[in-house]
C-alpha cells in the first residue's frame, strides 16, 4: 500500500465534483396492498436522451476520480506487464473427427481465437480457425457465444454477437480453412438458450429457434424457445420444427447428440432455478420425454453405449448417477449407476466404459473414474484445494480436463481407462509466482448457526494485522459453487500486501442441492446473513478491520453487495459492485428478469413479494446514513441485468449518504455483462484495485462526495 503520509496528502488535495442532478419523479407501485414509492423510475429508460446525458455525466465524474488516483497507474502499468507474459486458457473444448477446438484467450491478444488441431492426440501444433479481432466492424467488438463442429470435423456452426450484447446469428464455417458458408440463421443466440445438435453426416443439424417479429408480439419475442431442423444449402425459411411447442413461455434450451447410434439430448430448463426436463430423439421416431422437473434430474449425458445417463437430486441432494435404456427411456426402470456420497456430483463425461464424475465438498472438487462393466470406482489424483473443468472426451477412450486452483493458472491433463492423468501442452507457466502464498481454509458460523467455509489467500508465515487491506468476495446463487480458480486480475492486489478471501454461500452447490434451496427464493436473506458472518470473522480473527475491509460482487453477486451495504453499511469500508440486481420488485419486468424468477421469486406471489422486498436493495436506502465508498460498473449492452439497476441504485445512494465517501458509476458503452477483451479487463481492474487502494489503505482521509 502507499505510504501513509503521502495517501494523507493526496486525498486531502483531492476533492470530487458533486454528482449530477437527479430530479425524484415519485411513481408509486402498490403489491399485495403494500403501497411502494420510486422515486427513479424515470432513470429506468436507456433510450432517453436525458437518461443518457445523466449517465454520461456519472460516468465522466467517476472517470475524473478513478484517473486522479496514483495508484491507478501503478495497477494498470503492472497488469501490462503481466499480460504481456503470457497467460493463456482454453473454454469450450470440442472433439469431433478425431480434431479437437477450443476458444482461445491469451493476455498478449486483446480478443480471443477459435484454434483446432489436427489430431486430439497431438495438442502442440493448435493453428487459429478464426480471429474475433479480424471479425469485428469498426468500432464493434465480435464474440463466439457458441461453437460446435460437425462430427467428422469439416464444418463448424458458431453464434457470433456484438458489443457484448450475447445475442447475435448462426453462421456456419469450413473448419478447416475458416472460410464462412452461406448459411446463416438470424436470432440464433438469445440470452437463455443457444445449441447446436449435428446429425451424423454433417448435411444438418437441430439448433434453436427464437421467435422471429411478426412470429410474436414484441414482448414474447425472447421467449418459446423451440427446436428446428436446418439441412444444409437450404434457406432458413425451409427449416422443419422438431419440438417445443408444449414447452413453458420461459423454457431455455440446450442440444447434445452423439452420431452412433444416432441420438439427440434436448434439456429444457424451466429458468434458472435449477428444475429440468429432458427429451431424447433419433431425428425420426418421435421425441421421448426422459424427466421432468419433479423428477430432480439436473444432469443429463448421451452415453457411447447407446444409454442415456442421469444425475438425479430426488431423495439424494448430493447426487446420485442414473441409467437409462432406450428404445422406451422409462426413468422408473432406471439402473443406479453411482449412489449418493460424501461428495457432490457438478459434472459427468463417459466414454466407452468409463464414466468420470466431476465432483466437490464445500468448493474443492475432485476426479473419478468409473469402470461401467465392473462398477469399480477410482479416485483421479489432483492437487489440493483445486477443482476441475471442461471435462472433454476424446478418441480412444481418453478425456481432457483442465485443474483449476486459487494460485495458478489452469493447467490440463489427459486421463485414460487407468493410470495417472498425463500433462499436456496446453498449460501455460504462471505469469506471476504466487508459491508465496498460502490458501487458508475456515469456517464462519452464521446468523442460525450455519458454518460457511472461507478461503484466504496469505503470504505463507505472516502473522495476522488488523491493519491488513482485505477484499472479501461471494456469490451465493443459482446453485453455482465458488470453486477454486485463479483470477490473474486479482494477483497485484495480494503482491502489494493486500489479503483475499473467498466465501462459499448458501444458495451456491457447495454442499448440495439442499444448501442452493437454503438461499433461493424466500431463504435469500441466508445468502446477505452468510457474507456478514464472513466479515465479522476476518475482523474477529484478526486478519483485517471494519475500516481496511472491502467488499466485491458481481451480477447476483452485485445483488449481494446492494443487500449487504444496505443491511450493515458499518463492516466494510468500500465496495465494488458490477452489473448488479438492486431493484428485486422490478428485476422481473426485464426480458432476462422472467427466466430468473424460479431462483429469486415473484412479485406475483405474496410471500415471495415479502421476502424480494424484505431484501431489496434500493428499497432500503436510508437517508442520512453513512454509506461506504461504492464503485458500481454497468454495460450499456447488458441483456442479463439491465444497467437501469445501477442507474436507480447509484442515484438513490448518492442522495441518502452522509458520509461524505464516493458513489461512483462507471458505464461501458463497449461491453453487456462485463468486458470481453483484455483491454478493457485491465482498465476496469485498475479502477477497481486502484479504489479499494485509496479508500482502504491507512492514511486515508476521505474525499467529499457522494
Amino acid at each position: 500500500m502507499p505510504p501513509k503520509k503521502a495517501v494523507r496528502k493526496r486525498t486531502r488535495a483531492r476533492r470530487l465534483a458533486p454528482p449530477p442532478s437527479t430530479p425524484r419523479r415519485a411513481v408509486v407501485d402498490v403489491y399485495h396492498s403494500v403501497p411502494v414509492r420510486d422515486e427513479y423510475r424515470w432513470l429506468e429508460n436507456g433510450k432517453s436522451a436525458k437518461v443518457r446525458q445523466w449517465t454520461g455525466a456519472q460516468s465522466r465524474r467517476a472517470r475524473t476520480f478513478l484517473d486522479s488516483l496514483p495508484q491507478r497507474k501503478t495497477y494498470a502499468r503492472r497488469f501490462e506487464q503481466i499480460t504481456k507474459r503470457g497467460y493463456t486458457f482454453y473454454l469450450g473444448f470440442r472433439a469431433a473427427g478425431g480434431r479437437l477446438f477450443a476458444l482461445k484467450f491469451d493476455s498478449r491478444r486483446d480478443r480471443p481465437r477459435l484454434v483446432a488441431w489436427d489430431s486430439d492426440r497431438e495438442l502442440e501444433n493448435e493453428k487459429v480457425l478464426l480471429d474475433t479481432a479480424k471479425l469485428a466492424r469498426r468500432g464493434v467488438t465480435v464474440n463466439f457465444d457458441m461453437f460446435v463442429p460437425s462430427w467428422d470435423g469439416r464444418l463448424l456452426a458458431a453464434c457470433l454477437s456484438e458489443g457484448g450484447s450475447e445475442e447475435g446469428d448462426l453462421h456456419l464455417f469450413d473448419a478447416t480453412t475458416g472460410k464462412r458458408l452461406s448459411d446463416v440463421i438470424h436470432r440464433g443466440q438469445r440470452i437463455g438458450g443457444s445449441g447446436v445438435a449435428w446429425n451424423p453426416d454433417g448435411s444438418g443439424f437441430f439448433y434453436i429457434h427464437h421467435p422471429k417479429p411478426g412470429e410474436r408480439p414484441p414482448e414474447d419475442l425472447d421467449f418459446y424457445q423451440q427446436v428446428y431442423f436446418h439441412r444444409l444449402g437450404t434457406p432458413e425459411t425451409e427449416d422443419t420444427y422438431a419440438l417445443g411447442k408444449e414447452f413453458p413461455r420461459i423454457a431455455e434450451l440446450q442440444l447434445a447428440s452423439l452420431p452412433d447410434p444416432e441420438r439427440y439430448l434436448v434439456t429444457v430448463a424451466h429458468g434458472d432455478g435449477g428444475q429440468f426436463e429432458y427429451w431424447v430423439g433419433n431425428g425420426r421416431s418421435p421425441w421421448v420425454r426422459v424427466a421432468e422437473p419433479a423428477d430432480e434430474v439436473v444432469r443429463a449425458e448421451l452415453g457411447h453405449d447407446g444409454h442415456l445417463y442421469l444425475v438425479s437430486r430426488k431423495g439424494s441432494p448430493r447426487g446420485r448417477v442414473l441409467r437409462v435404456k432406450g428404445p422406451e427411456w422409462r426413468l422408473s426402470d432406471a439402473e443406479l449407476v453411482v449412489p449418493e456420497r460424501e461428495w457432490i456430483i457438478e459434472e459427468i463425461t463417459t466414454v466407452p466404459d468409463q464414466l468420470y464424475l466431476h465432483e466437490q465438498l464445500g468448493g474443492p472438487g475432485r476426479l473419478d473414474r468409473v469402470n461401467l462393466r465392473t462398477g469399480a470406482l477410482e479416485e483421479v489424483p489432483l492437487p489440493p484445494v483445486s477443482s476441475v473443468r471442461d471435462m472433454t472426451a476424446l478418441s480412444g477412450g481418453r478425456v481432457l480436463f483442465g485443474v483449476n486452483t486459487f494460485l495458478a493458472p489452469t493447467q490440463y491433463f489427459v486421463t485414460g481407462p487407468t493410470g495417472a492423468p498425463e500433462p499436456t501442452a496446453l498449460t501455460c507457466r504462471p505469469p506471476v509466482d504466487l508459491s508465496r502464498w498460502e490458501v487458508l481454509r475456515e469456517f464462519a458460523t452464521s446468523k442460525d448457526g450455519t458454518r460457511v467455509p472461507i478461503n484466504i489467500i496469505v503470504p505463507k508465515g505472516k502473522e495476522r494485522n488488523a491493519s491488513t487491506p482485505a477484499l472479501l468476495t461471494g456469490y451465493g446463487g443459482y446453485g453455482i459453487p465458488m470453486s477454486p480458480a485463479y483470477v490473474v486480475w486479482w494477483v497485484p492486489w495480494l503482491e502489494k500486501g493486500g489479503l483475499l478471501a473467498i466465501a462459499n454461500l448458501r444458495g451456491g452447490g457447495e454442499f448440495g442441492e439442499d444448501w442452493h434451496r437454503a438461499g433461493m427464493l424466500t431463504k435469500k436473506q441466508n445468502v446477505f446473513d452468510d457474507f456478514i458472518a464472513c466479515e465479522q470473522h476476518l475482523c474477529r480473527e484478526g486478519y483485517t478491520s471494519k475500516d481496511h475491509l472491502g467488499i466485491f460482487g458481481a451480477s447476483n453477486g452485485g445483488l449481494l453487495m446492494g443487500a449487504v451495504l444496505t443491511q450493515r453499511p458499518d463492516l466494510a469500508r468500500a465496495v465494488v459492485s458490477n452489473v448488479g440486481v438492486y431493484d428485486a420488485l422490478r428485476a422481473e419486468c426485464d426480458s432476462n428478469g422472467q427466466f430468473n424468477i424460479t431462483e429469486f421469486g415473484t412479485t406475483k406471489e405474496i410471500d415471495q413479494f415479502r421476502a424480494l422486498y424484505a431484501y431489496s436493495p434500493y428499497h432500503h436506502v436510508v437517508d442520512g446514513t453513512q454509506y461506504p465508498a461504492i464503485l458500481m460498473s454497468t454495460g450499456e449492452n447488458d441483456r442479463r441485468v439491465s444497467p437501469l439497476h445501477s442507474r436507480k441504485m447509484v442515484a438513490r445512494l448518492q442522495a441518502a449518504t452522509s458520509s461524505g465517501e464516493p458513489i461512483l458509476l462507471r458505464t461501458s458503452g463497449k461491453w453487456g455483462h462485463g468486458p470481453t477483451s483484455v483491454g478493457d479487463l485491465i482498465g476496469l481492474f485498475a479502477d477497481h484495485l486502484a479504489f479499494f487502494s485509496d479508500r482502504l489503505s491507512e492514511g486515508r482521509a476521505g474525499s467529499r462526495g457522494g
